[in-house]
């Protein structure tokens, strides 16, 4: 009898367990459906997110391809004022470097006609200070000549005055005789 007492006490033991393990399988189910249903709601809220970057990922890519075409327009026209920056470059060089060289040749025409220019000066005044030399031996010529004249005008004055009082002294002789 007693294994049957035992034999019953443990199917009730087991009952009881079995009765625990489908009341916790339930509570399980239930947190799992709970679980499944959050998941549910979760994934369907990052698919709804992921969607969303998705589209701004197309608009970013769609602006990302205007601005590296933009990008690229803007390369041509910078290399395109590049070139032409250059080429007004080296334009303006050959400009200078020719303005170099007429300036260079009109200084040489400026030196020559100087040089030109003071020989020809030169020339007038070593011709003017011949000039002067001449005249000035001429003037001392004419000078000597003047105090010449001017001591012979002196002797003839004192000549006609011992003249004149001689013809004096003989007109008293003879008014006296």
């Amino acid at each position: 009898m007693m294994a049957k007492g035992q034999m019953k006490f443990q199917v009730n033991t087991m009952t009881g367990k079995e009765t625990e393990l489908q009341r916790e399988m339930h509570e399980m189910a239930q947190k799992t459906a709970e679980l499944k249903k959050e998941f549910i709601g979760e994934k369907n809220r990052l698919t709804r997110e992921l969607t969303v970057m998705s589209e701004e990922i197309k608009s970013n890519q769609g602006q990302l391809r205007e601005l590296m075409l933009e990008n690229s327009e803007l390369k041509k026209n910078l290399d395109c004022a590049h070139k032409d920056q250059m080429e007004k470059e080296e334009k303006t060089r050959e400009e200078i470097a020719e303005y170099q060289l007429q300036l260079q040749e009109a200084e040489k025409k400026h030196q020559a006609l100087l040089l030109d220019t003071n020989k020809q000066y030169e020339m007038e005044i070593q011709t003017y200070r011949e000039k002067l030399t001449s005249s000035e031996e001429c003037l001392c010529s004419q000078k000597a000549e003047m105090e010449l004249l001017k001591s012979s005008k002196e002797e003839l004055n004192n000549s006609l005055k011992a003249t004149t009082q001689m013809l004096e002294e003989l007109k008293k002789t003879k008014v006296y005789q």
